[in-house]
């Protein structure tokens, strides 16, 4: 109960703004930050989804897949994906151990192979199964919720609407070697605090650059169709684009489940050779 009063408190705290005043970015972020902690706060999540990649050098791929995580203490997040179709990946599986403050541990179980490979150096790069997601935008999505401004400094560049949705837009300029891009925007709804947009930039934009359009990212995430699950909005549609090489992933997500009590055992190089998990 001290715990609850004590998260509320905090949450009113960050909500409170003279007057007059704007929210800086780093208030914003912090806000966002506070409600993933107290009311929007989930111990496990299982989302089940299918991707299809277009591509306009081959046909277009669609891929099943679960996907269940895991929240530790010290910001830490624990990830692992079963593929199950099409057969050419089915029994595939990944693992990441994620940490806000460094760089994530991945692994990638092949069924052929009968053996887990750790994803590290230029693989990182590279596409996750074929998809415009690479192993290292999968690392940084999951942590930048945690990151505070000794990981990114956060500016605030304005707001818009984007797709319908009143939008923050917010700069963060990495202080990380290991973050790898030089810029990241993202776009925040202003009611929910939910990421609508992310552009990566591996090349800083020129200066005086605001919002999009001005120059072409490495990478763009858009999400969609936000839905509440209880107090936790979820997007149900993702998309994600690679602009130079004129590729689309899209993500539909099918059910979406919260703290069914998933073991810590999943979450381990052995379990990548279960080849699937159903939830209790």
């Amino acid at each position: 109960m001290r715990d609850r009063v004590i998260g509320a408190l905090c949450a009113l705290a960050l909500l409170a703004v003279p007057a007059g005043a704007t929210e800086t970015a780093r208030q914003i972020l912090d806000r966002q930050r506070q409600l993933d902690r107290t009311e929007r706060h989930w111990s496990d999540r299982h989302q089940q989804l299918t991707m299809e990649v277009v591509d306009a050098s081959h046909a277009p791929r669609r891929l099943t897949l679960d996907l269940f995580d895991k929240k530790y203490p010290s910001d830490e997040q624990r990830t692992i994906a079963y593929f199950s179709a099409p057969d050419s990946v089915k029994g595939t599986a990944f693992l990441a151990i994620t940490r806000p403050d460094r760089e994530a541990d991945q692994w990638l179980f092949l069924p052929e192979y009968q053996r887990a490979r750790r994803i590290g150096g230029a693989v990182r790069k590279q596409g996750f199964v074929g998809t415009d997601f690479t192993y290292h935008d999968l690392d940084l999505l999951a942590a930048m919720p945690s990151w505070t401004e000794a990981d990114a400094a956060a500016a605030l560049e304005g707001e818009t609407t984007l797709d319908g949705t009143p939008c923050f837009v917010i700069a963060l300029t990495p202080r990380r070697a290991d973050i790898g891009y030089a810029r990241i925007v993202l776009w925040l709804g202003k009611e929910d605090l939910v990421a609508r947009q992310v552009e990566f930039f591996e090349e800083a934009p020129a200066s005086g650059w605001i919002g999009s359009g001005a120059a072409t990212p490495t990478r763009r995430l858009k999400q969609g169709d936000v839905r509440r699950a209880g107090a936790i909005p979820v997007a149900y549609r993702a998309e994600v684009e690679t602009p130079s090489a004129g590729s689309k992933t899209t993500v539909t997500f099918g059910e979406v489940t919260f703290d069914r009590g998933l073991p810590d055992e999943l979450f381990t190089q052995p379990a990548m050779e279960w080849g699937r998990y159903q939830t209790p």
